[in-house]
């Protein structure tokens, strides 16, 4: 009975993760610089014209880039649109993260325990609704243990079906690869005996990943750039340089302080996580072993070798994996306990765990990042004919999404600012060529450069409005007067 009501409540919790994403969703927040780059490219080209390389230096699926252009098509000029798809991967998800725990591990407490951490977890939420791969990511690397665990009637259907959402997920998501190699591992490990059956997947996905990977991701023309730019997310090789351990450390507080959403109090589910891991490795659990650390590790090692960087985004897949494991510690730890004080014991643990990772989560809930639309609709209400808008270039392409979508409609002369970093006298010499009112508009700031362009004009103009809100800001100046 204990049993069924521990399932119960795993749904529950499983619900309220649903009604969370969802109000997160329509809550709409703006489109903030990297969604807006890449919304530009899927709503400005066609199918076709996604197949070629991105504009912005973006990078993305093609399965996945073509999923979001058919939703931007039946939701036109709408973020939701391009949000959908993120949404409804993160409510399978859900369905799929408890299923495979239940086919997993026979323990209640370890799937209400996992379920509610996976649920309420602040990356997971966020990037439910966030118009970019890497809740596909989590998607894709459940589907393939869902598929890999489900009992069949006839197990040489596990193999087809393995092979054709194998080779879909090649199309759909960049971590793939990681899932497809953890399975192939599991299965020569667990079912080498059908070694024949087990041909039909491995030579569909390799013959899938290669033409892929010769048409979209040899030589492609990003790359240098996307190496520079993951700079800190490739691990070291050199084990006895301080910047491995420099890597290591800042990697796990990453990891349990912000893709687990732990924050400050990450120790705590650390220590849980390696009594965990010390559980599986003590009781030969090689099974969970191979699907909850393998992507952990491969990841690791791809990183090493600068082939896919190891960071918070990008590790998203892993959250339910390192989650299951603290659940097996901290249950495993209840266990230890007298048996009639373990309901006690499992309830305030529980609590506390799902507590902290509430806290996180309320602390920005809905999410709210770069709140241009909210900068723009002040303009809205200000704004005269013979003002002219300079659109700091941090903001220009989140303007320019708006404009697309026509939410925002100026007939005012748009200047878009140029990047001056480490020469913030430019972009003073750039405002002051608009002669009479004009407006300043910031979002995504980097290195406080709004700060250095507001004091140096507030000694030089008078400041008519200004407005703040979420990382974005908007002044207006009369650029004629002191």
């Amino acid at each position: 009975m204990e049993k069924k009501r521990l399932h119960q409540a795993a749904i529950v919790v499983m619900l309220l993760g649903v009604a969370f994403s969802l109000i997160q969703f329509l809550y709409n927040r703006s489109i903030w610089l990297d969604e807006a780059m890449l919304s530009l490219n899927i709503i400005n080209r066609n199918y076709a014209g996604l197949l070629k390389p991105l504009d912005y230096l973006q990078v993305a699926p093609i399965g996945f880039l073509f999923i979001e252009k058919f939703f931007s098509t039946l939701i036109p000029n709408s973020e939701y649109g391009l949000r959908i798809f993120p949404l409804l991967s993160f409510w399978i998800s859900i369905y799929l993260f408890y299923k495979i725990i239940t086919l997993l591990i026979k323990d209640a407490k370890i799937t209400l325990l996992a379920v509610s951490l996976f649920c309420l977890n602040t990356s997971l939420l966020y990037y439910s609704s966030e118009v970019k791969q890497y809740m596909v990511d989590v998607f894709i690397c459940l589907l393939m243990y869902y598929f890999l665990l489900k009992e069949y009637k006839n197990n040489n259907n596990r193999y087809i079906l393995l092979a054709l959402f194998g080779a879909l997920s090649i199309l759909l998501s960049n971590v793939s690869i990681i899932a497809l190699f953890t399975v192939s591992v599991f299965l020569l490990v667990i079912e080498i005996k059908h070694y024949k059956w087990l041909a039909i997947p491995f030579i569909t996905w390799a013959i899938v990943f290669c033409i892929y990977y010769y048409k979209f991701i040899h030589n492609h023309p990003n790359r240098n750039n996307m190496l520079v730019f993951w700079g800190n997310s490739f691990m070291p090789l050199n084990i006895f340089d301080l910047s491995f351990w420099d890597f290591c450390f800042y990697k796990t507080k990453m990891i349990f302080g912000s893709l687990l959403s732990f924050g400050v109090v990450g120790l705590l589910p650390f220590l849980f996580f390696i009594i965990g891991l010390y559980k599986l490795i003590r009781e030969k659990q090689g099974k969970l072993l191979i699907l909850l650390m393998l992507p952990i590790l491969l990841h690791l090692i791809l990183s090493a070798f600068k082939l896919y960087p190891f960071d918070l985004r990008l590790i998203l897949y892993q959250a339910g994996f390192s989650l299951i494991v603290i659940a097996i510690g901290a249950v495993y730890i209840i266990g230890l306990n007298a048996e009639k004080n373990q309901k006690k014991w499992f309830i305030g643990l529980f609590s506390i765990l799902s507590l902290l990772t509430l806290i996180e989560l309320l602390k920005n809930y809905p999410s709210k990042t770069e709140e241009i639309k909210s900068s723009t609709d002040f303009m809205k209400l200000h704004v005269q004919p013979n003002d002219k808008i300079y659109v700091y270039y941090g903001a220009a392409a989140a303007f320019q999404y708006y404009q697309k979508i026509e939410k925002i409609d100026f007939q005012n002369q748009i200047i878009f600012g140029q990047g001056h970093k480490g020469e913030n006298q430019k972009y003073i010499e750039e405002i002051k060529n608009n002669r009479g009112k004009c407006w300043v508009l910031f979002s995504h700031i980097y290195d406080k450069e709004n700060s250095y362009i507001t004091t140096s004009l507030d000694t030089l103009y008078n400041k008519e409005f200004s407005y703040k809100t979420v990382d974005s800001e908007v002044y207006l100046y009369d650029i004629t007067t002191k």
